[in-house]
């Protein structure tokens, strides 16, 4: 699916659409990204073991194709974030995450090719105090 858009980014940069999947790529979806991407690297114990790299999107711009029935749902602590699992290779590609439980994904960065990238920018998120660093501003979403 990578193509440009007629969308824009708020910042309004053009968006272009990315395909990524899990490992067996049993789950397949797109996102709309730009060209210049904030990455944001969490320490919390689920990001940091899993390996998560988020690009946090608006749900407007994401798009699953294919492997609903391969995702398997895991809640812990509040139980707000609802972490996904791909039960085929246990990849986690995308969530929802706590900070926007409805109209966001926390895509995984590691199961898409960022080789278009411009330029990234990465910024780490101290999930082990986690309501601390964000009321201190320090979660950053993708423009």
């Amino acid at each position: 699916m990578n193509d440009a858009t007629e969308v824009s980014s708020s910042s309004g940069a053009k968006l272009h659409w990315r395909d990524g999947a899990c490992h067996c790529e049993n789950v397949s979806f797109s996102v709309a990204l730009t060209l210049r991407l904030t990455i944001v690297t969490c320490t919390c114990g689920i990001c940091h073991k899993a390996g998560h790299q988020e690009l946090m999107l608006p749900e407007e711009r994401f798009r699953l194709h294919k492997g609903q029935e391969f995702l398997k749902p895991y809640r812990f602590g509040d139980r707000i974030a609802d972490h996904t699992f791909c039960v085929v290779c246990g990849i986690m590609p995308f969530y929802r995450p706590k900070s926007h439980p409805v109209g966001y994904f926390s895509v995984n960065a590691r199961c898409l090719d960022l080789s278009f990238a411009e330029s990234i920018e990465w910024s780490e998120f101290d999930g082990k105090n986690w309501q601390a660093s964000m009321d201190a501003g320090m979660h950053r979403q993708t423009d």
